[in-house]
């Protein structure tokens, strides 16, 4: 553009700003820019009248100067420029109030943008998300750090009310940022600075009482930012580094939703997000926990950031006590201290993920990771083993390779049964059918006759499989019945979704069995933003095929007396392939890597399991 044009397009919008409308507006820096400038073209214009710019800049910038001035010219001159200046700085007070009480308003109504990195960002909201961020800052209190968090909410309300709710005590190593935003639009994601996101979550909104139309709208999410070239290009190139965004989408239990999902992020052998469904791990550790709760316990334990979680652990941080590679798994098992080794993971030669859990006889390769169970990977130590491993059978231990037998009771059917019959043999099931209760009046829950047969029949478990509030009266009416008898509470588990009602019953009734579903699913997408690749792990200890947990009963499987020497009981279930993970007691209580056996009740194992089949 020739400089005569560029100049005439200059004054044409200097023009357009001096109208009332346009200054109005006009951002804060324009509009102050054009107030300096006429105050500076006042200051010069009025200088030759008041016999210097000295005096003119300092009559405009403080009227007690008007006292130098002498002679009718100057004295009018200098009048002037006192009700100028008084009125131009009025404007520059006016404006910067202006400007503070929008800025006020944007960070209320979360319109900001956020320039951070290496933060995590959710997506919508529903009631998972303060239990997520409830891991979130264990994580961060354990690191010593502050995490960076930003919420995303596409509505007003949601961010008003949620602001009401912060509790900065609570969550206090998190620095929470909420923002509201188009959430369909890609530049609100531009403005959130998601290029240097760590992780990404979207959440299945809670305020869609249709989950055909939540999936839709999530889906509508995840099309919106997989369809950025550059943004989809940025999460492959990240994938392809091994250093992947830890990005993950909550769906419902529609297989085509997570299909689309799945072909929206695919990339290669592997997809760029995690998607995470009721029926898959969490419906699955439900169903089993029915049949023991001490599998929903255990994972539970796992999930959390506070105690024994899994880790992937690059081998060459052990380089100092030589190379990993080629040392078979069972020599690897006993050779470390200060954590539970559990597998392999590594890249197949397609390029793909893949995980070898309990490769009893298998040898780590160069490319692999080791994935631990520990409470701290500081305190993972490497010790070769300074004579050959020598692992002998116990005929007295008998792997749990049959289905469970139990007698089990469901009262309800709030909650789905899940994969049940995967984990139970075929007379458990039928027995199932007989016992389990689903009654057309509520007020028939609560029927003496019928609490009184819960008592009388000798069940293994009694679920209590309600909606929240029902479920939370037959519970406390059940325990305030049965209290002084132990073995009856230790029957009773009952499911609930609110974790209010879980905080009641888990504070005041000490010995009944709750089993939180939105808790659990809150840890499990917690530990896949920051670790995508858990959700493999997960699926495969979480269903009848393949490496699972498996139960010891002690005086069936395992005889008592061989609960001495921890590294002796290792080495004996190492034998029969199995990794020991802690133990149980008479109140289902787990104790991941425990070290002494008092009162233990069962042994929980890792192992390839036979149950279902």
């Amino acid at each position: 553009m020739p400089k005569l044009e560029r100049l005439k397009f200059f004054l044409r919008n200097s023009r357009r700003i001096l109208t009332p409308e346009r200054f109005a507006l006009a951002s804060v820096w324009v509009q102050l820019i054009a107030i300096f400038l006429t105050s500076a073209f006042i200051i010069i214009a009025l200088s030759p009248f008041l016999g210097s710019l000295q005096l003119s800049y300092k009559i405009f910038a403080d009227p007690a100067y008007f006292y130098e001035t002498t002679g009718p010219i100057q004295m009018v001159a200098g009048l002037i420029q006192v009700l100028l200046g008084m009125i131009l700085f009025s404007f520059i007070i006016s404006v910067l109030s202006a400007a503070l009480i929008k800025l006020i308003d944007n960070i209320k109504s979360g319109s900001l943008p956020y320039k951070g990195t290496g933060h995590t960002i959710f997506i919508n909201y529903n009631i998972k998300l303060p239990l997520i961020l409830d891991q979130f800052n264990l994580r961060a209190k354990d690191k010593g750090t502050m995490e960076n968090v930003v919420l995303l909410f596409s509505d007003s309300d949601v961010v008003n009310s949620f602001r009401s709710l912060l509790d900065k005590e609570r969550w206090n190593n998190l620095d929470i940022f909420i923002r509201q935003g188009d959430v369909l639009a890609f530049k609100t994601y531009d403005r959130l600075s998601i290029s240097n996101a760590t992780g990404i979550v979207i959440l299945l909104p809670d305020k869609e009482d249709d989950l055909f139309a939540a999936d839709n709208f999530n889906l509508k999410i995840l099309t919106t930012l997989t369809n950025n070239h550059a943004f989809f290009q940025h999460l492959s190139d990240r994938q392809g580094s091994r250093h992947p965004v830890k990005c993950s989408i909550e769906l419902s239990n529609n297989k085509d939703s997570r299909d689309i999902a799945l072909e929206l992020t695919s990339l290669g052998a592997g997809a760029l997000f995690a998607v995470i469904t009721p029926g898959d791990v969490i419906g699955s550790i439900l169903a089993r926990a029915k049949v023991d709760v001490v599998y929903y316990k255990a994972f539970f334990e796992i999930l959390s950031f506070d105690g024994s979680t899994i880790h992937f652990i690059d081998p060459k941080r052990f380089l100092d006590k030589g190379d990993l590679g080629g040392v078979l798994f069972e020599q690897l098992l006993f050779s470390f201290e200060g954590g539970t080794l559990l597998g392999f993971s590594g890249i197949n030669k397609d390029g793909g993920f893949e995980m070898n859990l309990c490769p009893f006889g298998k040898s780590l390769k160069s490319s692999d990771w080791l994935l631990f169970l520990t409470k701290n990977i500081k305190d993972l130590h490497y010790k070769p083993l300074s004579a050959p491993l020598n692992l002998v059978k116990n005929e007295a231990i008998i792997p749990p390779k049959e289905a469970a037998s139990k007698k089990i009771c469901v009262v309800g059917n709030e909650w789905p049964l899940g994969n049940i019959d995967d984990f139970m043999d075929v007379s458990s099931l039928a027995s199932l059918k007989e016992s389990h209760f689903v009654f057309e009046e509520t007020s028939e829950y609560f029927n003496p006759t019928f609490l009184k047969s819960l008592h009388e029949v000798d069940y293994d478990n009694i679920i209590i499989n309600l909606d929240d509030e029902q479920g939370f009266r037959l519970t406390m009416l059940l325990v305030s019945k049965n209290r002084n008898d132990s073995l009856f509470m230790t029957k009773i588990v009952t499911i609930l979704g609110d974790p209010v009602t879980e905080q009641l019953l888990h504070t005041n009734v000490l010995k009944s069995n709750t089993v939180l579903s939105h808790k659990l699913a809150a840890r499990y997408i917690a530990q896949i933003s920051f670790q995508k690749n858990l959700d493999r792990l997960f699926t495969e200890l979480a269903f009848a095929e393949g490496v699972e947990f498996n139960l010891l009963e002690v005086g069936n499987h395992i005889p008592a007396n061989l609960l001495g020497d921890l590294n002796v009981l290792k080495m004996m279930l190492a034998a029969h392939k199995m990794v020991y993970i802690g133990t149980v007691d008479k109140e289902k209580n787990v104790y991941l890597e425990a070290t002494t056996f008092s009162e233990t009740q069962q042994i929980l194992v890792l192992s390839f399991g036979e149950i279902g089949k």
